[in-house]
């Protein structure tokens, strides 16, 4: 886990460096966990049910579907593995994420951004 100080380094000297307005940032997320994110990994997802009901499934993340204009918002969606089939589900939906050193500390990150920045 990276500290405080290490976040806003990693930030403003790797993801947003050179960045002058929205898109320019939202690029910078999305070529930096294009780049950086390691696939597969292992995740609780939250799912509500059409009766109301939360259930909350272990998934596997398998990749990020996102572009450019993705990061503008406080989230951004990733790809799941569902039986055969691959569909979008939302970061937010997402804890207890088992993943690389190097996914951790870029998703510590993320959550830095949106909560602290």
């Amino acid at each position: 886990m990276l500290t405080p100080t290490q976040i806003k380094y990693k930030i403003d000297y790797e993801i947003v460096v050179d960045c002058y307005d929205d898109f320019e940032v939202s690029m910078g997320w999305f070529t930096t966990m294009d780049d950086d994110l390691e696939f597969p990994f292992e995740a609780t997802a939250k799912f509500e049910k059409r009766d109301g009901t939360i259930e909350f499934k272990q998934v596997t993340i398998v990749g990020l579907d996102a572009d450019e204009q993705s990061f503008r918002g406080s989230d951004f969606k990733l790809k799941m593995a569902d039986g055969e089939y691959i569909k979008p589900i939302a970061y937010s939906k997402l804890s207890k994420i088992d993943a690389s050193e190097q996914t951790m500390e870029l998703l510590q990150c993320w959550d830095y951004w949106l909560t602290q920045y």
